[in-house]
Order: structure tokens, then C-alpha cells, then sequence
């Protein structure tokens, strides 16, 4: 029997740690905020849920699907009686939140040309509609990546990619055909979802600007593994004409009607190796190019720039371009390819050396995730970094294709090596035909319901394990804009958790529900606001009898109005529910309706 977690949230008056006010959106006149903003309150408690075991057919597992909602009641409960005691404490709210999403790449956009109009509408409305994912944090390529299959910059200045002269004056800069398409496709993002913070990141400059004048460098093996390509770097004489491209980078995607909110200078940027565009970036010298001109150029235009962009092993790269320049530097990136696995830590003493310095984690793949195996890869790598102080999160790879692309697996991508087998959260089947992965859903447990604005508060007692250990319970709690709560759970233990969660200060009040095993699973709690005036409650025909667990274990309040539990030990405290009567107004939901994983959608002209 899984023992219950009881989880104690307390009130906080302060100031917040880092604010996310005045950081730009994308543009678009779609729909903006969701779930747990002021337009849209939440009005009653909610669970969803999602299975990390991927399905072998689908709709046979829970993909955000609704659970039993968490049950409010008031008694008093204390520690030293067994229980595990989780505390969430609200007298220091951390970080505001910007939010969760993904990347924009060329392969992305391939596909997407290739969809019939109304399956692209739809695919769009499931990503970034409110009735679907909301994505509110987009990451895109600037030039081409592994996941392209054409390989470009934006001033090659030559016949290809690695057969470009020297530009200065930047006189052959443009877009291309390949870059042109993804700045509309991002425009029409923005016809869905009008609030996207989007931020670009180079694979490498043009070859001409680095001391091997070649955007992608040769596979060069030995018998330690690949040559170590030392030249394969930022020319530092160029940097100017860096500063130059970049702004005129921004420009040009303005010109299509899509606002750059954020920017990394190099993706990777000791990542200096051969097969796909990659290019090594010393600190100093992405401190120089900040200095030289495109700090005050961002800041003039409202865009956010964000350090580092690579993994947590290094934590020295961002903490020399902090230092080297000095009241430039509003954020650092992070990635989680560390291995054995990421130290998230590292985010904790950039916040202490340099309160105020927003992070984020920009990229993570699930890699080849089989059918059949439990894959928790989204939440191991969205939950630590904002428990240590990250803002948002996004994964690599949105889409690939399965039969249209010219590789047919995880296609297209860079023939000359990068990531073969990043899944992302969409695979087309053809022109009409496509297919939501548990990543679609797993990413969903935490942008549907964690709006910009939204902060966190530390949960400084009660997670279990860490990426080291065979199991984990994380947990991450944010407040919304409404007030209201949303607390997300990864339960990666052996057995259902019951949880009991608290806030200190109300009387006793308790949120009981279960956290089934071997899922991520998302709890809405209404604002104080609103539970004087509901009770937080469905209406009666919806609430308890709840099940218990995934098992036959079942609580039903008493004719006094006090519960009992079969097999429910909570120090013999006695419970008083409040959930047998519910206001009418409670009926009020804002609906989240979950499309079937696996669409077909007849083209124009057809039945």
C-alpha cells in the first residue's frame, strides 16, 4: 500500500526572484494566455494524466486524459506520524514562468508545406490553439541545422554552403528560399497563438567567417574518435560583420511579420566537430560580439539575449560571458546532453552570483523512444530546471515524417550526420494523415496549463530520487495569473502516490487525491477567490465517490459529513468534507477537449 504525500504549500507576500515582464511575444492575432489567466479561471479542481509507457496501438494508454480530481477538505494533519511529509514553500516565490514548447526547424517547416490546407490547420490548432497544446515557448534555427535538408546560412556568398567568399559588408545577406519559409510559417504560428515567446539560434555563421571558411567541417575519425577540429570556430576579425548579421537576421524576419523575442549567438557553442553545422565559440568571444555593438542593438529592440545555450557540465562558459560583459547578459541557456545526466544545480549559483539573470533549458531530445517502454524524457527534463530556477523549457525536433521524406524515418535532416532519431511531438504519415507521440502529450501536461507569468515556489521537501537513481517522485507547484494552482507531478515510483496537499494558514484545508504510478500527472487547484465561492467543486453529480487508486480502494464522505478510507492511514485525523455541495456556478469549465492521437482529414474536394 503506497504510503500518502502529504504536500504543504504556504502562503507568500514577496517580491519575485526573476520577472519575465517586458519579454516580447512573436506576434499574430491569435488567441493569447489560457487556462489559468484572468479571462480564463479556473473554477473547479482538475486532474489530467498522462501514461509514460508509449503505447503499442493507439488510445489503449491515458494521454491527457481527465482523472479523478483532487477532493478538498479540512482537518488538521501533521508530520512524525509516517507519512511523507512534501512542503512546498510559498514565503519564496522563485522565478516567474515564460513557458514550454519546442523548436521550429527546417524539416518542421518541409513537412508542413506538404500538408493539404486543412490538415495543416489543424495540426497548428493542436499545437498552439488554446483547445490544444498552447505553446508558449518556441525555439527556431537560424540557417540551417542537422534537421535540414538543405544546408545554408544566410550569406553564403558563393555556390554552396562551403564554397562562399569573404562578405564584409554583408552585401549578399538573405533569407533564401529555405529561411523565407520558415519566417511564414512562424507568421502563421502566430494566426493561433498571438503571445509566443520565440527565440533563434545559429548552427554556425557562414563558413567565410570561420578559420576553416567552411560551414560544415569534414568527419575527420581516429581511433579516440572524431578529430578534434579546433579551426572550426568563429574568425575573430569577422566579428563585426557577426554583429551585422544578426541584427539584419532580425530584420528580416520582421519584414515577415515575426518579432524575434530572444537569441542565442551559437547553439552548442563547444560543440566544434564535423558532419553537420556546428561552430566553435570561445566565451570570450561571444562576450566581445555583446560588447561590439549587438548588446545594445538587442536592448534596443527588446530582445532578449541568452547565453551559453549548451550543457550543464560547463558551467564556467556562461559565468565569463556574465563577466566579460557586465549588465548585458539578462539570461543563460542550458541543455540537457550532460552525461551520465544533466546537473540542473548549476542554475541555483547563477541565480546567487547573479540574482535577476532569467534561464531557461532550450533543448532536449527523446531519442529513438520504443513502443512498449516507459519514456519520462519531457518531464526529467522539465521539471529540474524549474525547480532550479529555468523559466521554460523546450524540446528539439517538433515533427518528422514517416513516408513523404526523403529519409524515412526522422526525416528530413543534414546527410552528413547530426541526430538520425529525434523524436518529436508530430509524425506525418502523408499530405493527410498524421500522428501525436506521448512526447505531444507529455509536453501538454505542462504548456496547457502553466501560462507566462505563472511562478514557481520551491518544493523543498518530499521529491524522491534524482536523474542518478532508478526511480523518481518530482514534483513542481506554480501559481498562476488567476491565483490559482498548478502543481505537476512526475511518478516515477513503484506505486500510486496519495497526496494530500496543504496550504498553510487556511484553516486546515487539504487537497487529497492519487498520483498513479508510471505517470505525469497535472492538478488545477482554483484560486482562494474562487473557492469562496464554490468550493473549488464540481457539480454533485460529478463529485466523490472518486476511486481511490488504480485499484479497488474507494472513499465516500459519511452521513456526519467525516470520510473513511479503506486502508487510508492518516494518523486516525478525521477529515470533514467539503465536497458534497458544490455552487451552481462550479458547472462553468473551461474546456480542454484531447483530439485522437492519430488524424485523417480528407482533402478539399473530398467526402
Amino acid at each position: 500500500m503506497p504510503l500518502p504525500v502529504f504536500l504543504l504549500i504556504t502562503v507568500a507576500t514577496s517580491a519575485y526572484a526573476q520577472s519575465v515582464k517586458g519579454l516580447g511575444v512573436s506576434g499574430g492575432n491569435g488567441s493569447r494566455g489560457g487556462i489559468g489567466d484572468g479571462a480564463h479561471p479556473v473554477r473547479h479542481a482538475q486532474a489530467f494524466i498522462t501514461d509514460a509507457l508509449i503505447p503499442t496501438a493507439p488510445n489503449t494508454t491515458r494521454q491527457l486524459a481527465r482523472g479523478p480530481a483532487p477532493v478538498l477538505f479540512h482537518g488538521d494533519a501533521s508530520a512524525g506520524c509516517g507519512n511523507r511529509m512534501v512542503v512546498v514553500d510559498s514565503n519564496k516565490p522563485q522565478q516567474e514562468m515564460v513557458g514550454f514548447g519546442h523548436a521550429w526547424t527546417d524539416s518542421t517547416v518541409d513537412v508542413f508545406d506538404s500538408l493539404e490546407p486543412a490538415v495543416l490547420d489543424q495540426v497548428m490548432q493542436d499545437l498552439f490553439g488554446q483547445s490544444g497544446n498552447n505553446m508558449g515557448f518556441m525555439r527556431h534555427t537560424i540557417g540551417s541545422s542537422d534537421l535540414s535538408g538543405h544546408q545554408y546560412s544566410y550569406d553564403d556568398n558563393g555556390p554552396g554552403f562551403n564554397l562562399g567568399e569573404p562578405d564584409p559588408g554583408l552585401a549578399n545577406f538573405g533569407l533564401g528560399q529555405d529561411g523565407t519559409a520558415m519566417a511564414r510559417m512562424i507568421a502563421r504560428m502566430g494566426q493561433y497563438k498571438g503571445d509566443v515567446f520565440l527565440f533563434g539560434s545559429p548552427w554556425s555563421l557562414p563558413g567565410w567567417m570561420k578559420n576553416n571558411d567552411l560551414f560544415i567541417a569534414p568527419v575527420i575519425e581516429t581511433l579516440g574518435g572524431q578529430y578534434p577540429l579546433l579551426n572550426n570556430s568563429l574568425n575573430i576579425k569577422y566579428i563585426p560583420q557577426a554583429v551585422e548579421y544578426f541584427t539584419k537576421y532580425i530584420d528580416a524576419f520582421l519584414s515577415h511579420g515575426v518579432t524575434i523575442n530572444g537569441l542565442t549567438l551559437q547553439n552548442e557553442p563547444l560543440n566544434y566537430q564535423g558532419g553537420y553545422p556546428c561552430m566553435y565559440l570561445d566565451a570570450a568571444d561571444e562576450a566581445t560580439i555583446i560588447n561590439q555593438g549587438l548588446g545594445a542593438a538587442l536592448k534596443e529592440r527588446g530582445i532578449l539575449f541568452m547565453a551559453y545555450d549548451h550543457n550543464t557540465d560547463q558551467p564556467v562558459y556562461p559565468y565569463r560571458v556574465l563577466q566579460g560583459a557586465p549588465g548585458m547578459v539578462p539570461a543563460v541557456a542550458w541543455h540537457c546532453y550532460q552525461g551520465p545526466a544533466p546537473n540542473y544545480t548549476v542554475l541555483n549559483d547563477i541565480s546567487r552570483l547573479y540574482p535577476g539573470t532569467l534561464q531557461f533549458m532550450t533543448e532536449c531530445s527523446n531519442y529513438l523512444p520504443g513502443a512498449g517502454s516507459v519514456n519520462f524524457e519531457v518531464a526529467q527534463n522539465f521539471i529540474p530546471p524549474v525547480q532550479h530556477g529555468a523559466s521554460g523549457a523546450s524540446m528539439w525536433g517538433l515533427i518528422n515524417r514517416t513516408v513523404l521524406a526523403t529519409n524515412p524515418d526522422f526525416g528530413p535532416h543534414s546527410p552528413y550526420g547530426g541526430c538520425a532519431g529525434c523524436l518529436g511531438s508530430i509524425i506525418v504519415n502523408s499530405s493527410t494523415t498524421y500522428t501525436k507521440t506521448n512526447d505531444y502529450y507529455m509536453i501538454g501536461q505542462f504548456s496547457r496549463f502553466v501560462r507566462r507569468g505563472a511562478t514557481n515556489y520551491p518544493v523543498v521537501q518530499g521529491n524522491e530520487g534524482n536523474a542518478l537513481t532508478s526511480n523518481q517522485l518530482y514534483i513542481m507547484a506554480v501559481q498562476n495569473p488567476d491565483k490559482s494552482w498548478a502543481v505537476i507531478f512526475m511518478n516515477n515510483l513503484v506505486s500510486d502516490q496519495e497526496v494530500v496537499l496543504s496550504f498553510t494558514g487556511n484553516g486546515g484545508q487539504y487537497w487529497q487525491g492519487t498520483v498513479p504510478k508510471t505517470t505525469v500527472t497535472t492538478w488545477l487547484l482554483p484560486s482562494e477567490q474562487i473557492l469562496g465561492q464554490t468550493n473549488g467543486t464540481q457539480a454533485a453529480s460529478m463529485g466523490p465517490p472518486y476511486p481511490y487508486r488504480n485499484g479497488s480502494t474507494t472513499r465516500f464522505p459519511t452521513a456526519s459529513g467525516s470520510v473513511t478510507a479503506t486502508g487510508f492511514s492518516a494518523c486516525n485525523v478525521t477529515f470533514t468534507s467539503t465536497s458534497t455541495t458544490s455552487s451552481s456556478s462550479s458547472t462553468s469549465v473551461t474546456a480542454l477537449p484531447v483530439p485522437n492521437t492519430t488524424h485523417t482529414i480528407a482533402t478539399t474536394g473530398t467526402a
